[in-house]
């Protein structure tokens, strides 16, 4: 009885840490805001939208695959341009890149006026 809980309580301590170690793989803060904003995207971003998405371009701590993720979202118009997807292939090819920034910048490559249902169940992963 005792080894059994023993064992049971170590896969738990080992399964905690597990979970632990994925979290701390978390998007950051310029994904987060990213993947709202294209969650309720209709179009192209609205202009209350608009600064933060600047702020990402222009910050110091967002990556530089964050920085073409939002310089596209600011120039869409119903879909992202051929100048901006092929930036944004860059980022989905990039093996150094997140797979969060890699899922943004194939929602936004692919982007048709708003997110699929398909891209909004992949957002909602990383807006909290």
């Amino acid at each position: 009885m005792r080894q059994s809980l023993l064992v049971l309580i170590l896969s738990l301590i080992f399964f905690i840490s597990g979970q632990s170690a994925i979290a701390g793989s978390d998007p950051s803060n310029s994904v987060r805001t990213m993947a709202t904003i294209l969650y309720y995207l209709d179009h192209y971003p609205a202009d209350s939208e608009k600064p933060k998405l600047e702020k990402i371009v222009g910050g110091g701590d967002s990556s530089n695959a964050e920085k073409i993720i939002a310089s596209a979202m600011l120039n869409l118009q119903h879909k992202a341009s051929n100048a901006d997807k092929k930036k944004l292939s860059t980022v989905m090819s990039d093996g150094s890149a997140p797979q969060s920034a890699k899922d943004l910048a194939k929602i936004v490559h692919d982007l048709n006026h708003k997110a699929s249902s398909s891209d909004k169940a992949m957002l909602k992963k990383y807006m909290w």
